[in-house]
Parts: C-alpha cells; structure tokens; sequence
C-alpha cells in the first residue's frame, strides 16, 4: 500500500483541491476504511457555500458520507477484517458527561470525529479514511450484500431523519402530514411517514423531485409556483382541515415561519431545516399560544448505533430504495463538480468514486 492517497481538500468556501495527502494513521483500536463510494450531501453544500461554524484548522478533509471496505485494522480489533464491507458513524459519543449520563448522546460534548482532534466529521470525499478506535469499538456496521457503497453510506442522513420521526410519536394512522421542500430529506420524511401510516401532502418546487414524492407514496403533491397561498392549497387538499403535522426541511427562515402558520390548532410543527447561524424569525404569538401548537427543532450530531443499523434495514428491505435517491456518478477528481449540481438542484444526491472502483 502507497503511504499517500487522493483526498479533497476543503480551504474555505468554494474552495476545494484534489490533492496527494497522506493516507490516515489508525490507533490500534481503529481501521482503515478503503473507500468504495461517496455521497454528497445538504451539509457539505452549506460548507461549500458559506463555510461552517465548527471547522478544525482549514485545510481540512471534506465530506462525511462514505462507506467501503476494511483496508486495515488495528492490533486490538477482532471483530472486523480486511475485505469486510462495511459503513461507519461520522462519531461516537464519550458516555460520561452531562448529557450521555441523561440519556442524550447525541449532544455529548466529548464526542470523537472521524478526523483525529476535528469537530466535526469529514474526509469521505478520499481513497481512505481512518475510523478511530472509539467509534469503531460500537458505530461500524457490515454492509448487506444486497447494498452498493453508495446506498449503505446514506444512512447518515436517513439516521437524522428516523430521529426525527421518532420525536413525533403524534403521527398516527391516517394522521395528515405536510411537508415543506422537495429535497433529500423531505423525502425521507415522506417515507417514513408513509411507514407510519400517514395522509402525506408535500409541497415542492422541482418537477423532477415532485415526481419522486409521488412515486414515492405522495397522496397530494403541490407544485408552490402553481399556488398562490400554499397554505391554503394544503388546507384544500385536506377537505378544508390543516395538517395535525408540518414538517419543515428547506432550512430557510421564511419557511419556518410559513410552517408555523401551516399547522392546525392544537398541532405540531417540526423545524427540521437548519437556517444560518445568526438567523433570526418572526412568529404570532397569538397563534402559537392560543393554537396551543408544539414546535420542535431536533438537531442530530451523532447518529446512534441502534439508529444507523436500522436504517440499514430501512434500505436493505426495500422499505426505502437508496438507490432512487442517487441522481448522478462522478471521479474523486471531479467532487466539486458534484457537490455544484447537488447546490444547484439538479438531482438529489450525487456519488463520488475513488480511483480504485472508478469504472468507465
């Protein structure tokens, strides 16, 4: 094995270099992951945009969704070979502070990244990367055989949104749901709460990613350019009643607030999306008291072991297909070509291939 390897490197917004680094070292706990594929992502485009808040010294490895195959593994690790197909969580919490004692791992404050000293995961766009020993001892997991690198490595996003869902144990057969936006995660929520046994109303804007609601479950899709109050058009298409839920996944401030406005009284509004730092919104308090709504805003930093093996069931079963959610293939050399069409809208999620399973 070469001591060096091909990794994007993240400089700064819009600023990304394929460059020759040197292959991750792995603790004696660890493994080294060869990658097999890449998947971009919402975050990685908000990085690529306007950089992030939580950034180690720049520059950095980029991207947090991959999967592959065990390169190498550390003396002490037994339960994973080289050979063995596998996917990792981004992180790991510590189990002893303040909020892994509460139950609440997903805010520990000692949590480890996939980069050694890093706060926050990254180097998925690369030939390798290294598993440190504390995630891999409980966050790697076999990939099914029936799953492609590129399917197994969105279970990052699919683990945010099952926690999601799982904060909304208000959904109940034949609930009506609305959900704003059209993109990746919008339509995992759609699934999921078709799995629920929901009415599902999506409102979108993308000709494309409306069609996969549809074929996805959709009971009404509304197109938000045909509409003039897409409030209303959500109320009509439920017999004149507002949803009992609106979900939220653009991440834009003004939809929040539509959201908010979008519930029913007495219903519950998910702030899902994550709008710029800084950002701030404007809500009637009257309707929120006196709707008696609830509002939640579940942020995910660390997906769980039990949350990432079941959203590989979720995808192994069929029960969600990966692979619809896949919407182009390109080289390593060419990741920021991809990480632009997914800013711009023309697909979903894109793959990204290392040289070693790159195939013409």
């Amino acid at each position: 094995m070469s001591e060096n390897m091909l990794a994007a490197m993240y400089y700064g917004p819009k600023e990304i270099k394929i460059e020759e680094v040197q292959i991750p070292v792995i603790d004696d706990d660890g493994i080294l992951i060869k990658i097999g594929a890449a998947t971009t992502c919402g975050t990685d485009v908000k990085m690529y945009v306007r950089g992030y808040p939580e950034l180690p010294a720049l520059p950095m490895p980029y991207g947090h969704e991959c999967a592959g195959v065990v390169a190498k593994v550390g003396r002490n690790v037994t339960d994973f070979k080289e050979g063995d197909r596998v996917v990792s969580g981004i992180a790991a919490p510590c189990g002893k502070c303040y909020y892994c004692k509460r139950d609440q791992p997903v805010f520990c404050t000692d949590r480890t990244y996939l980069i050694p000293g890093g706060a926050m995961a990254g180097g998925a766009y690369a030939e390798y990367i290294a598993v440190p020993g504390v995630v891999a001892k409980n966050n790697v997991h076999r990939i099914p055989e029936n799953l492609s690198f590129a399917e197994a490595a969105m279970i990052e996003p699919l683990a945010c949104v099952l926690y999601g869902i799982e904060d909304l144990p208000e959904i109940r057969i034949g609930d009506s749901v609305a959900i704003v936006g059209d993109g990746a995660i919008a339509l995992y929520f759609l699934r999921l709460a078709k799995l629920r046994g929901a009415f599902v109303v999506l409102s979108g804007s993308h000709k494309d990613r409306m069609d996969k609601a549809r074929s996805f479950g959709a009971d009404v899709v509304i197109d938000r350019h045909e509409v003039d109050d897409q409030i209303q058009a959500v109320k009509d298409a439920l017999g004149g009643f507002l949803p009992d839920i609106v979900i939220e996944s653009t991440g834009q401030p003004h939809v929040w607030e539509l959201c908010v406005n979008m519930a029913r009284r007495a219903g519950t509004v998910m702030l899902f999306g994550g709008c710029k730092g800084g950002t701030t919104v404007t809500f009637d308090t009257r309707k929120i008291h006196y709707d008696s709504l609830t509002i939640k805003s579940p942020s995910v930093y660390i997906q769980t072991p039990d949350l990432l093996k079941r959203c590989l069931y979720l995808l192994s079963s069929g029960e969600i297909s990966g692979r619809e959610f896949i919407s182009g293939t390109y080289p390593l050399k060419d990741t920021e070509i991809a990480i632009q069409k997914h800013m711009n809208r023309e697909g979903l999620k894109f793959e990204v291939i290392p040289p070693s399973f790159w195939k013409d």
